[in-house]
């Protein structure tokens, strides 16, 4: 990631009141080390889980809401800004005009950051918040210090500056809201200019159900369709870690690979059906993706968890009486039932 532009503003609201007040930089912040540490930091938090996806309402905004894309199509040229400082100042008082009305709601340091990465350009608008402190003074003697609070995030969002530019059909917006109560999210939504926000989990699991429906039309004995799972999940797992976007396309190449040209396409078929509506992209919830590739149930007595791919090897299951057969225990629970036996 190489940070191009970067600048904090501060808005003062205390929680109960009505009336915010923005305490705007002048010009932008220098990009020395601590910067590119707190990038890193803000970078890793908003990967971590929980992310949703989504699009501008109006990619050129509008009088009735958000202004967010009005300004960005105003000072972004695809190459870079024409006045970061400018830009950013107007969007903050544009997260003012969202914030006052909610009386709970309290203030906090709004970042912006512009980088590049992989070529494309990319916009970053955090909310970070103060938290108390204590630190020693040379004379060792204790002293209460404000900090800024890197161990969880606020409200964040992130634009595919790029591909918003080019105005591609993709989920260009990724945000995420932490703990934030329902009221807070929404407001936040709300200056983003977000048109039916997408939860990544949800758009996961729906992945995963049009993957097992699948196996289930093509009828596939117990092993394929594992494999089949198998290599959806790879290809899942692989964009998670690379924490960018999956396309429905990567994991048809993924089965038409691996399996046949025509199974990829009836994939294809069946994920963008009525009965799923999968994205052609979704950014990829890693726990979602269990039933992929784990059994599991229980009841009051019984808690039984295995991977699928043991299926026809050490663990066999006859669909005509419904029984489960397990061969090659675990040590530990194989050790306490021989222990019962003594």
């Amino acid at each position: 990631m190489s940070i191009v532009n970067l600048i904090v503003h501060e808005v003062q609201k205390a929680e109960g009141e009505s009336k915010a007040l923005l305490i705007a930089r002048p010009d932008e912040n220098p990009i020395d080390v601590e910067a590119e540490q707190l990038a890193a930091k803000v970078t890793n938090l908003f990967n971590r889980s929980g992310m949703n996806t989504g699009q501008f309402s109006n990619p050129e905004g509008s009088a009735e809401g958000s202004k967010l894309p009005a300004l960005l199509h105003q000072h972004f040229n695809g190459e870079g800004f024409d006045d970061f400082a400018a830009f950013t100042k107007a969007c903050a008082a544009e997260y003012v005009r969202f914030l006052e009305p909610v009386t709970d709601a309290e203030g906090g340091l709004l970042w912006f950051n512009h980088y590049e990465l992989g070529g494309a350009h990319f916009l970053f608008i955090v909310l970070l918040k103060r938290k108390a402190g204590i630190t020693l003074g040379e004379d060792l003697s204790f002293a209460q210090v404000n900090q800024l609070e890197t161990d969880k995030l606020h409200m964040a969002m992130r634009v595919n500056l790029s591909a918003y530019h080019d105005r591609d059909d993709t989920r260009y917006i990724a945000f995420r809201f932490g703990k934030a109560p329902k009221w807070e999210s929404e407001y936040f939504t709300q200056f983003i200019g977000c048109d039916e926000p997408k939860v990544a989990a949800k758009e996961t699991r729906k992945l995963v159900e049009a993957a097992s429906a699948f196996c289930q039309s093509q009828s596939m004995p117990a092993k394929t369709a594992n494999e089949f799972k198998k290599a959806v999940a790879e290809q899942c797992l692989e964009k998670a870690e690379e924490r960018e976007p999956l396309e429905l396309s990567d994991i048809a190449r993924q089965i038409e690979s691996r399996f046949s040209p025509e199974q990829a396409s009836q994939f294809i078929e069946i994920a963008e059906s009525d009965a799923f509506q999968v994205e052609k992209e979704i950014f990829v919830e890693k726990a979602a993706l269990k039933k992929l590739t784990r059994a599991s149930g229980s009841n009051r007595s019984l808690t039984l968890s295995f991977d699928t791919e043991l299926l026809g090897d050490s663990i066999e299951f006859n669909a005509d009486t419904g029984e489960l057969k397990i061969k090659e225990l675990p040590r530990s629970l194989l050790k306490q039932l021989m222990s019962l036996e003594g």
